[in-house]
This record gives structure tokens, C-alpha cells and sequence, in this order.
């Protein structure tokens, strides 16, 4: 869930942090920004903040004033998802000589390392510490609950995840994460399901769209071939640029034509993906690899 489970990102989130960071002599500002960005938009690139981390603390530490601990915490945070777990350690003793060993943030994080680095169970005792003294934070019962998704089993997981939606059923990041569990299980509706309420919850969630059309497709009745259309063109008259969205729109497109119900919209559909498509590949500069594929 966000860094606990899956990337959370639209297009758009990805352009606004593709122009933050191709900016050349990146001042502290600069990438405090970029750090910002990702944290404030639920997204997961560990290696980026990790690296934004070191440059700000090591040329930059000064003027960091209030900041200078979030931003240890941010660095602790990526080296542990990127497994730099002695960086981490480093930043972890630091922020238990600031704020002490009982402090709940520290704990916290303590505890995400100790899962990182294998010592499942005292990570749960961390976790469970956390939650005897405020048994509704909602990061720390997502924390104790991915821990059930490396088991083998993963019914306890799933049954985990709807649990924690009946208390927060407008948790984008828990239907996130069920579908895509429900998704690897092929478990077609439920997963569909999940899709279709993060959509609900935030129509600016391309993927979820993008996701739930290729369950649409999966199951190819003329109704779901329908739809899922329907979804994918949402996606590309938003940002027309993601090749995803295009070649399963090419591919429903194309499915409609075979079930002999396509309506007038539908040859139009494929004229404007071969055409989107060969556009996304030139900008690319990787247009040969479309060159050599039959778009009819």
C-alpha cells in the first residue's frame, strides 16, 4: 500500500516528476521537491529519494533547519526499500538520539527494517507495540498485514485486506491491492470489482482503468468488450500518450470487430490507435519495433 505495497501513479503524476527531475544543477530546493512530490502523491521510487537524500544532507544539511530529521526519515524509508540497510541503520540511531527509542515514528520505521532485513517477528512485536497504544493507525495495521503476503497462503492476506476495508472503505491503496491480488489469482470479478472502486474513489487513477479493461477483455463477452472501450478511451483522451492504454484499446478494438457487433465508432477507434501508437514509438525513437508489427 503506497510504500507498503504497490506504485500508485497516473501519466500525469509521471510527466510532473519526469520534469522535476531532468533539471540540471538541482538546488536544495529542487529536490526537496522531488522528495516532496513522491511522498505526497503516494508514489514509490526508492533509489530517486534515496539519492535526493544523500545530496541534500551531504551538500546541502545546513540549510535544512526543521526539515533535516523528515528528511532522514525519508532516506531511511527509501534505503530500506532499496536495500541499503546499513544507510538506514545510520539514519534510525539518528533519529532515535533526536526523538528516543519510545518514539512512535521510530518504531515504526525499526520495525519496517527489522521485516527488511528478515526478523519477521520482532517486526510483528514492533508493530504490535505500536497498535497497543493507538489500535487505529491505519499505516501500521497495513504494515503487520503485508507481512501475511509473503505466506504461501494468501487467504489470510485477502481476508486481512476486505477486513481493513470495512473500517476504511474508501482506502484507494487497500482496493489497489486487492485487485492486484485477486488479479494473480485470477480471480476475474473480484478483481474487477476492487478496479471499479478505485475508479469510483479517484477517476484520475488511469491504471485502475486501464486494469479493469483488461479484465473486461479477459472475459470477452460483446458487453465487456464494450466497456472496457469505454474505459481505455476515458485513459487516452486524458493523456494520449500512454502505449498501454493504446495497444489494449487496438486489442478491444480489433475483439469487437470479430464478435460482427462493432458499431461506426469502433474502425474509427483503430485508425486512432495505429496512428497514436506510431506517434508514441517515433517520439520514442524506437519506431522500427512497431514497424515490424501487423496493426491490421
Amino acid at each position: 500500500m503506497g510504500r507498503i505495497f504497490k506504485n500508485i501513479c497516473d501519466g500525469k503524476q509521471d510527466k510532473i516528476l519526469e520534469r522535476l527531475v531532468s533539471k540540471r544543477d538541482k538546488s536544495a530546493s529542487d529536490l526537496k521537491s522531488i522528495i516532496h512530490f513522491v511522498k505526497n502523491n503516494n508514489l514509490r521510487y526508492p533509489e530517486l529519494v534515496l539519492d535526493c537524500s544523500l545530496q541534500l544532507l551531504s551538500k546541502h544539511s545546513s540549510g535544512l533547519d526543521s526539515e533535516y530529521h523528515l528528511i532522514i526519515e525519508e532516506l531511511v524509508n527509501a534505503a530500506i526499500e532499496s536495500d541499503f540497510l546499513e544507510v538506514a541503520m545510520k539514519g534510525i540511531k539518528s533519529l532515535s538520539r533526536k526523538f528516543g527509542d519510545k518514539n512512535t515514528k521510530v518504531i515504526k520505521i525499526a520495525g519496517t527494517y527489522r521485516e527488511s532485513n528478515g526478523d519477521e517477528n520482532n517486526a510483528n512485536e514492533y508493530y504490535d507495540y505500536i497498535l497497543s497504544e493507538n489500535k487505529n493507525d491505519l499505516k501500521v495495521q497495513k504494515r503487520k498485514l503485508a507481512l501475511l503476503k509473503t505466506k504461501e497462503d494468501l487467504q489470510p492476506y485477502i481476508e486481512g485486506l476486505n477486513k481493513l476495508l470495512k473500517d476504511n472503505m474508501n482506502d484507494i491503496e487497500t482496493w489497489a491491492e486487492l485487485g492486484f491480488v485477486y488479479l494473480n489469482n485470477l480471480n476475474w470479478s473480484r478483481a474487477l470489482y476492487s478496479y471499479e472502486q478505485v475508479i469510483m474513489l479517484n477517476p484520475s487513477q488511469f491504471y485502475a482503468y486501464i486494469r479493469a479493461a483488461e479484465i473486461l477483455y479477459t472475459q470477452g463477452t460483446t458487453d465487456n468488450l464494450y466497456q472496457a472501450r469505454n474505459y481505455l478511451c476515458y485513459v487516452i483522451i486524458h493523456d494520449p500518450e500512454i502505449t498501454r492504454a493504446l495497444w489494449t484499446l487496438f486489442s478491444v478494438c480489433r475483439a469487437i470487430d470479430r464478435t460482427g457487433k462493432a458499431d461506426a465508432k469502433n474502425a474509427t477507434l483503430l485508425t486512432v490507435c495505429k496512428k497514436r501508437l506510431k506517434l508514441c514509438y517515433e517520439k520514442a525513437k524506437t519506431s522500427t519495433l512497431i514497424d515490424n508489427y501487423n496493426l491490421e
